[in-house]
């Protein structure tokens, strides 16, 4: 094991509203097989970090959830941190890089989503390596997804040009800069200028043609220590919190410790609390990759998944009606009986209801024991909206 091992951190919230009913607050998307495969995304996440870890990777839930994730990653020597209420995922990740700077001095540590896809693991191990490499020099790095569309539903990040590198690496005496970090040279990353909301359109497509912006995918690697201190020098009291939990872990002072400190840490994620202050002083870098990655965050991005060519072996294909076939594109992921003509939809049935398409086109049908819901693929994004307004659900 080498003397700064590396932890994979995997924060599970959130609830994925934008697959409702599929995702619910009790039952969240990550706990969900929603690819077909037999494994959650949750389990996924972590199979295909577990090669490379070199210490327990840790992942931090909410105490809803604790006893389920505790389930599904029984036997894999996975850790579970406990969060006793949701605050974003910059105290998340901020605990577990004080629980791996306390256990394991010197930790690199990688943080990613539990409930996103990846189809190239091999990629993502070349581009975890190359991140390393970066984050050795003392820099927060992140791997920036290669766009493939005009994507307005993600955060983006700016590549630095030729201007940018020479005004971060240079004071304007032509000094080396007090915000300089180590030389990138050879680590396969690159500095970032800056991390960009979510784009409309046009803005999207500019960033596509000029070739300078990837994807944001909230993947992170990192010393701890340095997370901690640079997290210090922004939200001291979020820092200080997270590394006197983690000192009492495990001891009699655990509960009071958690009880008194967790409801003060700032809830913000940690794009806005890090990522975006450090790009501007110099102190990020990206790997650009290209890993098949998909953040499944709506039902269109979901059909797409159960198209894909290594869509799991329990998604089938619906035959056509009347001798169509070729009139008929539609999958299924779920036992229930279904038929269609004329028809391109995707299907989850939970239930033994026989479910019959005609004339339909782009839709996502979800049969639940309690909901049917039908949403044009297209409209997937505004769901959200429509879940917002739902009565709260009966105890």
């Amino acid at each position: 094991m080498n003397q700064a091992p590396f932890v994979p951190v995997i924060p599970a919230g959130g609830s994925g509203t934008r697959l409702w009913p599929l995702s619910r607050p009790e039952r969240p998307k990550f706990l969900l097989d929603l690819t077909g495969s037999g494994r959650s995304l949750l389990q996924q996440t972590l199979d295909r970090l577990a090669p490379i870890a070199e210490a327990p990777p840790l992942v931090v839930t909410g105490a809803a959830h604790a006893a389920a994730v505790r389930d599904q990653l029984e036997g894999t020597g996975a850790r579970v941190l406990v969060e006793p209420s949701p605050r974003n995922s910059m105290p998340a990740i901020a605990l577990a890089a004080a629980v791996a700077e306390r256990e394991h001095p010197g930790a690199v540590i990688g943080s990613f989503a539990a409930d996103h896809l990846v189809a190239d693991v091999p990629a993502l191990h070349a581009a975890i390596a190359a991140a390393r490499a970066a984050a050795a020099q003392g820099y927060l790095v992140t791997l920036g997804i290669r766009p493939t569309a005009p994507a307005t539903g993600f955060g983006y990040i700016e590549r630095a040009d030729g201007a940018d590198r020479a005004d971060r690496a240079e004071g304007t005496d032509g000094a080396v800069g007090e915000q300089a970090r180590g030389d990138l040279s050879g680590t396969g990353a690159e500095p970032v200028a800056a991390f960009v909301e979510k784009p409309d359109r046009a803005r999207a497509e500019e960033f596509l043609a000029g070739g300078r912006h990837l994807w944001n995918a909230g993947m992170f690697v990192v010393r701890a220590a340095v997370l901690l201190e640079e997290l210090a020098a922004e939200l001291p009291p979020l820092a200080a919190g997270a590394r006197e939990i983690a000192a009492a872990l495990g001891t009699e002072h655990e509960e009071e410790a958690v009880a008194r400190l967790w409801p003060t840490l700032t809830r913000i994620a940690i794009d806005h609390a890090l990522a975006e202050p450090l790009a501007a002083r110099g102190r990020v870098a990206v790997v650009p990759v290209d890993l098949g990655w998909d953040d499944v965050g709506d039902f269109r991005a979901l059909a797409r998944q159960l198209r894909a060519p290594g869509a799991g072996p329990a998604v089938r294909t619906v035959e056509g009606r009347a001798g169509d076939a070729e009139a008929v594109d539609v999958r299924v992921l779920g036992a229930g009986p279904v038929d269609a003509l004329d028809a391109r939809a995707t299907v989850y049935g939970s239930t033994h209801r026989r479910i019959a398409l005609v004339g339909v086109d782009g839709i996502s049908v979800v049969d639940t024991e309690d909901v049917l819901l039908v949403i044009a693929d297209e409209r997937a994004q505004d769901l959200a909206a429509l879940v917002a307004a739902l009565p709260p659900a009966p105890r």
